[in-house]
């Protein structure tokens, strides 16, 4: 590298981290500008080399091991008949058995002070795209008007279409899962199913895909200071990072092949440009300027 190259190297590599881009996301944007890979520009950062210092890097996401815990009971025991973790393999089986592709859905919440709002987020599988909402408290029946409000303006079919399978985890607010279920006299059931207890990670995807959301909005903080814009916002940047798991894919992309586009259009869903994508809090304090 001349002396020239690797000022425009420094360059590019010091304003997309500062966008709260890894070095994988630069090295992916910019293959054809620098032939550098990953563990070169760890080492130029330990030497001083850039204008960025470790603490500037992104956080990558943690695969830690969950503490067991030591009770397994569930709240309702009832709710879980036909509904566990290995009702649903069985389910999903069935499918691959007889060659059809369906859609499978994850299902969690993301909390930031306890008794204010709070994300219920969805993620789809094949494409690891998510989308959240603000609801207005952790309770069974704010879930269950949230739903029925989404099936308002699906309908009953094109909800089953988008849900036929969700997987959620065995929390207070996913308590009454035959709301989530009921499609109407004339349209099939959403089959909803519970992770073991204490076995979040069964649903993994959407559980690491919150930690981009952490990336904007740490733990212990209100998401009462975020409008329902700001967060289609911050999922509009995350679904457009391609991911070496999607094969150089960004979740947005796959999703058009499962999402038509009025539903799309519905739920604010735009790509964002590599360059542009902004992974840190940054972004709201560039919005609301």
């Amino acid at each position: 590298m001349t002396s020239t190259e690797f000022k425009d190297l420094n360059a590019i590599v010091s304003k997309e981290i500062g966008q709260g881009h890894s070095f994988a996301m630069i090295i992916r944007n910019h293959k054809n500008e620098f032939s550098v890979g990953e563990k070169t520009l760890y080492n130029y950062v330990e030497k001083g080399y850039l204008d960025i210092i470790n603490l500037d890097l992104p956080r990558k996401v943690r695969y830690r091991k969950r503490r067991q815990k030591q009770t397994t009971t569930t709240k309702d025991t009832k709710i879980r008949v036909n509904r566990t973790y290995e009702d649903f393999k069985n389910y999903v089986k069935h499918y691959n058995d007889n060659n059809f592709n369906i859609n499978i859905v994850e299902m969690d919440t993301v909390e930031g002070i306890k008794g204010e709002s709070l994300l219920l987020t969805l993620l789809w599988r094949q494409a690891n795209f998510m989308l959240a909402f603000k609801i207005e408290n952790k309770e069974a029946e704010t879930v269950s008007m949230f739903f029925n409000y989404l099936k308002y303006l699906l309908g009953y079919e094109q909800f089953h279409m988008l849900f036929p399978i969700i997987l959620t985890d065995n929390g207070v607010e996913f308590s009454k899962p035959d709301v989530i279920e009921f499609n109407g006299h004339h349209v099939y059931k959403t089959k909803l199913f519970y992770c073991d207890p204490g076995a979040s990670g069964q649903k993994g995807k959407i559980e690491n895909n919150h930690e981009y959301i952490r990336r904007y909005i740490p733990k212990k903080t209100s998401f009462n200071n975020y409008t329902q814009d700001e967060i289609n916002l911050m999922l509009n940047h995350i679904n457009s990072v391609k991911r070496d798991s999607l094969q150089g894919n960004n979740p947005y992309t796959l999703i058009k092949e499962f999402l038509p586009q009025e539903i799309i259009d519905l739920f604010d869903i735009e790509e964002i440009e590599q360059q542009d994508i902004i992974l840190k809090d940054t972004l709201f304090n560039k919005k609301k300027k």
